[in-house]
Formats: C-alpha cells, sequence, structure tokens
C-alpha cells in the first residue's frame, strides 16, 4: 500500500515568481513524485500581480525550461481577498473580471495569455493548479 504524501505549508517555503508576488509550492513532481497533478499557494500584496501576463508553452526562468503539455488545464481558487483575472483574447484585446474570495477560476488548455492580479485593499492569496505538470529541464 502506498500511503499519502503530507507536505506542511512551513516546509514547502515560499520562492519569487516573475513578478511581483511569490509562490508556496506545495504538491509538485519534485517535492511528492505527482504525474498528473501540481497546485501551489501564490501570495500577493495590494495592486500586484503574483506573475506576468503568460500563456502557456514553453517557458525559461534562469536555469529551469518549462514545456507544458498541449493539454494542460489550469485553476485558481481565491482563498483570501479581492482581485481580477485578466487575459488576452485571440484579437489581443484585454478582458477582466472581478475574484473574490471563494470563487474558481477554470482556464481552458487554449487559454491565451493571463494573470491574475491583486485588485483589492489587502492580501490575495490564491490556491492553483493544473494537469499535467510542465516538464523541467535544464535551459
Amino acid at each position: 500500500m502506498v500511503a499519502p504524501r503530507i507536505v506542511k505549508a512551513e516546509e514547502a517555503g515560499f520562492h519569487p515568481l516573475h513578478g511581483a508576488g511569490r509562490i508556496r509550492p506545495l504538491l509538485y513532481p519534485d517535492s511528492v513524485g505527482s504525474e498528473r497533478i501540481f497546485i501551489g499557494i501564490a501570495e500577493v500584496g495590494p495592486g500586484e500581480a503574483p506573475h506576468v501576463f503568460h500563456k502557456h508553452g514553453v517557458e525559461v526562468h534562469g536555469d529551469k525550461r518549462m514545456e507544458y503539455a498541449p493539454e494542460f488545464e489550469e485553476f485558481y481558487f481565491v482563498v483570501e481577498g479581492d482581485g481580477s483575472m485578466q487575459w488576452y483574447d485571440d484579437a489581443g484585446v484585454m478582458h477582466e473580471k472581478p475574484v473574490k474570495a471563494g470563487d474558481a477560476i477554470y482556464m481552458p488548455r487554449d487559454c491565451d495569455s493571463h494573470r491574475i492580479f491583486n485588485s483589492g485593499t489587502a492580501i490575495l492569496r490564491v490556491l492553483y493548479g493544473g494537469t499535467p505538470p510542465a516538464k523541467i529541464t535544464k535551459a
């Protein structure tokens, strides 16, 4: 029998992301050996986003190359705070919808560049995840 893997928040630690926020990776292939999912918590202050606008494909961050599968799907769940989900459509027009604690956002596999933005006055905490995880190699 295989035992569950428990990741304590304080053991995961935060690290900076490509934006003003920081993330706490919780269940990732390199931390628990997951093969089909990953989740973490993003935290960002007012007027900031935890990451830049991005579209999932191939991303390079420092010495890491992240390659997302064509069938990649992502979600956000607003745990605390207020914000807005921002995304671009195929014509390059930006759209924005308000989100608050308790709201869930599904990012379909073909979604264009997107980010979540803290438009509130307090910390924004967002549980995020996706499937399948990106393949991470040296850049």
